[in-house]
Formats: C-alpha cells, sequence, structure tokens
C-alpha cells in the first residue's frame, strides 16, 4: 500500500497528524501546499489517500483538486477534505476541523 499525503500549511496540524497516523506503522508524506503537494506526487509512489487542507497559501486545496481531476494519473486517488467549508467537489468525504480522531482514523482505514 503506498503512502499517506497530508496536505495542511499549518505545522502543527500537520505534524500532529503524521504522529497520529503513523501509529499504525503507515508511511506519511506531507506538504505545506497544493503546489508541493503535485510536486511530491511526481516523488513518491502513489499514495493510498489525501488529507487536503483548502485554506492554503499559494496553492489551495480547491486549485489542487482542480489539477488533480485534470491529471489522469493522480484523479482517482481518494481525498479527504479537512476543512470547515462545504465538500468540494474531487473529494469523497470532507470532516471539519477540529477534526474527530474517531472519524478520521475510520477514514484512513477504509483507504489505506
Amino acid at each position: 500500500m503506498g503512502p499517506l499525503l497530508i496536505v495542511e500549511d499549518e505545522v502543527t496540524i500537520r505534524d500532529t497528524l503524521s504522529e497520529l497516523l503513523a501509529k499504525d506503522e503507515r508511511e506519511i508524506v506531507t506538504a505545506g501546499d497544493g503546489q508541493e503537494a503535485l510536486e511530491r506526487l511526481t516523488e513518491v509512489p502513489r499514495p493510498c489517500l489525501i488529507l487536503l487542507d483548502l485554506m492554503m497559501p499559494r496553492m489551495n486545496g480547491w486549485e489542487f483538486l482542480q489539477r488533480k481531476s485534470a491529471d489522469p494519473s493522480i484523479a482517482n486517488i481518494p481525498t479527504i477534505v479537512l476543512s470547515g467549508s462545504g465538500r468540494p467537489a474531487g473529494a469523497v468525504h470532507q470532516l471539519a476541523k477540529p477534526v474527530d480522531v474517531k472519524r478520521l482514523l475510520a477514514l484512513v482505514d477504509q483507504y489505506c
């Protein structure tokens, strides 16, 4: 199974999610914005899941989802949006912040 990609600009949240999700021996890859996430997708094995913040500098989550959807090689990677906004097109689930840890772990287990 491939790594789990966490795309979050807030270092504290990114680190907390990484620690929480790495406990089950999952490989975690992180990115600080959508542009960095697209770069990571060319460097690492195909992720089993992407956790995506929407409000980020440089390239936000909405633009990332548009670019991801336009690229057939990554378009079907499941993506969970972590935001208080509504679920955008291209996301399979949306979790409001602060994230319900039990729900997050259940969703991650479903895809990874």
